[in-house]
């Protein structure tokens, strides 16, 4: 049987710690997390880069509005992608790293988990998809980047301690 490559135990906290702060961003002002915070005005705040941009609208070459743009260098805030990225990366380890007590059932619970996830996640897009419209649904689909990984790992959390319940009382 192929034996799954997970993260050390230790990734679990590391992904908590990045998870975190990234929630409370998120409840503090979701536009700063998922939202484009200058729309209609140039980009301001300590995280503004020149970045490129695959495609880009409302572009000027030599003072002349060229209107779109493949490749092109564009001012950005990169608040929103290092969040994303932040709760990208700590959902994956939380979700990748071993448990106390890593074994076969450990790895057919993390199956059970998985498929589970996957209905629960793709019901909870089905309803949204039908409830939120315009911008709103864009956040929506921001959200289900990462919201697989963590209905996966509360599934799996759950089936853990209540295995280990059951074997605390049988003992």
């Amino acid at each position: 049987m192929n034996k799954l490559k997970l993260l050390p135990r230790w990734f679990r906290f590391v992904g908590l710690a990045l998870i975190l702060p990234t929630v409370i961003a998120f409840c503090y002002d979701p536009e700063i997390s998922f939202g484009d915070v200058a729309i209609f005005s140039e980009p301001s705040g300590p995280l503004v880069f020149n970045v490129p941009s695959f495609f880009s609208t409302d572009v000027v070459i030599d003072g002349e509005e060229v209107g779109f743009s493949f490749v092109h260098m564009i001012k950005n805030n990169m608040a929103n992608e290092i969040l994303l990225t932040l709760m990208l990366l700590g959902t994956y380890f939380v979700a990748f790293s071993r448990i106390k007590g890593e074994d076969e059932f450990s790895n057919q619970l993390r199956l059970e988990s998985m498929v589970n996830a996957i209905l629960y996640n793709s019901v909870l897009l089905l309803i949204l998809n039908f409830m939120t419209y315009d911008g709103l649904f864009l956040y929506v689909m921001i959200s289900q980047l990462f919201s697989f990984l963590l209905i996966f790992s509360v599934i799996f959390a759950l089936k853990v301690r209540k295995q280990r319940r059951a074997l605390s009382y049988e003992e």
